[in-house]
């Protein structure tokens, strides 16, 4: 794989390492630089997140009709297709998006997480070494035999700097919290009987990946803390915008009196597809012709 790391870094991580940079000599703190370049970059990805987002919602709300078509056609491999690609246009449901704006994220996930390990090494970089790495043309802010300076002054009680773990551990619980928050609201507010096993093992992850979280991050560099606060931050005002406040009504009642912008659209998708439904119903007083399919039913006729 050394073969592929001149391009892997020219292409993304270096790129990156210049945005925090760029970000450093507008704000001369490097905790605010990993904030700004979080924010932008997760807002060049917005649509491939909202395209995820939207796709994990109509599975888990069409999931209860799933397992019904399959316990009513599991033998009838070509219904059972059918019977799927048909609730998947009902719903607005697309199989094939549920791993492409993921697979094509995260070859810059990595690299941004690249790049904040190149400035929170231990030792640190020196100038020369992070002018080799940045855009020729953007100034470095270091000498050739200094080291970047890693400090945040906004959190006070880390004077060491962001290169090393937070010493009272609040960016890693902060971290565990604002999953958990996500991961909560990613959920349908009313949530539906889950027969599979898989599926209920993929519900109680929501509950577990914010420990794993917290696990993670307390020995990691603060720097990492903080693009992972971030970045979760903003997936939560993304899916207030997006889904609304998902299974979070349910542990904080209040918030049912703040209509999301999310919420309101969610409400639109049940009165169209039944809608859609009655469209499809044959007219009142039809009558079989002894055909099957949607044409199965005729006007009756006037006398």
């Amino acid at each position: 794989m050394e073969f592929i790391a001149p391009y892997w870094n020219f292409l993304l991580v270096h790129p990156i390492l210049s945005l925090l940079v760029g970000a450093y000599d507008l704000t001369k703190d490097f905790g605010l630089a990993v904030v700004l370049v979080t924010v932008g970059i997760r807002l060049v990805l917005y649509p491939l997140f909202v395209t995820q987002i939207r796709n994990q919602r109509a599975m888990q709300e069409i999931a209860p009709a799933m397992n019904e078509i399959k316990a009513k056609y599991g033998k009838d491999r070509e219904r059972l297709t059918q019977e799927q690609m048909k609730l998947y246009k009902e719903r607005g449901y697309n199989p094939a998006m549920g791993c492409l704006p993921l697979l094509l994220q995260m070859p810059l996930l990595f690299a941004m997480y690249a790049a904040f390990l190149f400035f929170v090494r231990t030792p640190p970089p020196t100038g020369a070494e992070l002018g080799a790495a940045i855009w020729p043309f953007l100034p470095n802010p270091i000498g050739p035999e200094e080291t970047f300076p890693l400090a945040a002054n906004w959190l006070p009680w880390m004077p060491a700097g962001l290169g090393l773990p937070d010493p009272l551990h609040i960016l890693p619980i902060l971290a565990g919290v604002s999953q958990l928050i996500a991961s909560v609201m990613a959920q349908p507010s009313v949530q539906p009987k889950i027969v599979d096993s898989q599926q209920k093992m993929m519900q109680n992850m929501a509950y577990y990946f914010p420990l794993i979280t917290v696990f993670i991050a307390w020995s990691l560099p603060a720097g990492l803390a903080i693009y992972w606060v971030t970045t979760t931050v903003f997936q939560i005002v993304q899916q207030y915008f997006v889904t609304g406040w998902g299974q979070l009504l349910r542990f904080v009642p209040f918030l049912r009196t703040l209509s999301s912008p999310g919420d309101l659209a969610l409400a639109i998708r049940p009165q169209a597809t039944f809608v859609s439904a009655r469209q499809d119903m044959p007219p009142v007083g039809a009558v079989p012709d002894g055909r099957h399919g949607p044409c199965a039913f005729q006007r009756p006729r006037a006398p």
